[in-house]
């Protein structure tokens, strides 16, 4: 508890999917806190956070599930980020401390970022404290053996759905290119991977609650 008898705010990156790539700061957080919430996905029922945590054990009477629409257009969430940031600051103006848990990082394309902007407009006299986690792109980059970057190479980072359009300029000027979320134009994705000229080896790996499986592996002339 802060000095001024306000809990803290923590966010908390929980990692691509496996339980053992959450940090020991995290899982040490997390046992310490006395409330966690987590987003949950109202259009497939389901919290990818929530699962990971699993493994951890902890009390589910600990546990505040935010249900998000998690489309392209966060406008209709907004308003469920201020009701969430104004519930969990009302147990911080009671001492106690409480963490939003996210997939990956916190702040790298992460749920909590729109928590954390709420907080700093609207409740600057919150501590928080945040906790990095491990991304996907570096977890993807592990799972393929595929080395990102060495002195002077570029790298970017594109959400799929975003960047499909733009990914033979990306690849003109970029040595690797990481492609987010790309459940939602998978389609698209594998017919734009093979015609493009510039690509000369991709990778697709699938990110899971156990591990990070390489999905396909591809030299282009092959594909």
């Amino acid at each position: 508890m802060s000095e001024a008898g306000i809990g803290t705010f923590y966010g908390v990156g929980l990692g691509p999917g496996d339980p053992e790539l959450l940090t020991r700061k995290a899982v040490r957080i997390l046992s310490e806190v006395d409330w966690i919430f987590y987003p949950f996905e109202s259009r497939t029922g389901t919290s990818f956070s929530r699962r990971i945590l699993a493994a951890l054990d902890l009390p589910a009477t600990k546990f505040r599930q935010v249900s998000l629409g998690m489309s392209q257009d966060r406008g209709p969430d907004q308003y469920t980020y201020a009701t969430a940031a104004e519930a969990m600051v009302r147990e911080l103006r009671q001492g106690k401390s409480v963490a939003w848990v996210t997939q990956g990082d916190p702040l790298f394309y992460s749920t909590f970022i729109h928590l954390y902007l709420e907080m700093r407009r609207h409740f600057p006299d919150v501590p928080i404290t945040i906790v990095p986690g491990v991304t996907s792109t570096h977890a993807a980059a592990a799972a393929a053996g595929v080395p990102v970057s060495l002195l002077d190479e570029q790298v970017a980072v594109v959400p799929a759905v975003y960047g499909l359009d733009h990914l033979p300029a990306l690849l003109d000027d970029f040595a690797t290119v990481f492609l987010m979320k790309v459940n939602s134009v998978f389609d698209q994705l594998l017919e734009t991977l093979d015609t493009l000229q510039q690509l000369s080896y991709f990778s697709l790996v699938i990110l899971h609650q156990d591990k990070s499986t390489l999905m396909a592996e591809q030299q282009k002339e092959d594909v």
